[in-house]
C-alpha cells in the first residue's frame, strides 16, 4: 500500500515536529511530504507538493488557515484537509468546515484522534467515489 503523502501547514516548530513524528512512525501509512507556516505558503507548498492530504492550522501570520484552505480547494476542490487547531468554539469549527475543510480536531489530542480523525477522512473520499460510479 502507497502513503497518503500529508502537507503538514503549523506555525509553531514543536506542533511541526510532533505531526511529524506521530504521522511517520512504521506502523502507519503516512509520509510527511512538506511543511507550511503560513496559509500563503500553504496555498503555494500545495500546488508544488500535490500531497494527498494537509492538515491545517487555523491561527498564522500572511494568511491564515480558513483563507488558506479556500486558496487550496479553489486550485483542487477535492483536496482532503483536516483542521488541526486549539481554536476550539463551534464558530470556527463550522467556519472551517464551510471553507472545504474535511475533518477538525482540537489541540491538544492524541496520536489515536489524529488517526481517527485520518480515516474518517479518506472514508469519506471513498464513499464520494464510490457513490459516484
Amino acid at each position: 500500500m502507497q502513503k497518503k503523502r500529508i502537507l503538514v501547514v503549523e506555525d509553531a516548530a514543536y506542533m511541526r515536529d510532533m505531526l511529524s513524528e506521530m504521522l511517520e512512525q512504521a506502523e502507519r501509512s503516512y509520509e510527511v511530504v512538506g511543511f507550511a507556516v503560513n496559509g500563503k505558503e500553504a496555498v503555494e507548498k500545495y500546488k508544488e507538493l500535490k500531497p494527498d492530504i494537509v492538515t491545517m492550522d487555523l491561527v498564522m501570520e500572511v494568511m491564515d488557515g480558513i483563507q488558506a484552505i479556500r486558496g487550496i480547494k479553489k486550485d483542487d476542490p477535492n483536496a482532503l484537509i483536516i483542521v488541526i487547531s486549539a481554536l476550539g468554539t463551534p464558530e470556527q469549527k463550522k467556519a472551517a468546515l464551510d471553507a472545504g475543510a474535511g475533518e477538525y480536531l482540537w489541540k491538544p489530542f492524541t496520536i489515536k484522534n489524529l488517526f481517527d480523525a485520518l480515516e474518517k477522512l479518506l472514508g469519506k473520499r471513498k464513499d464520494e467515489r464510490g457513490s459516484a460510479t
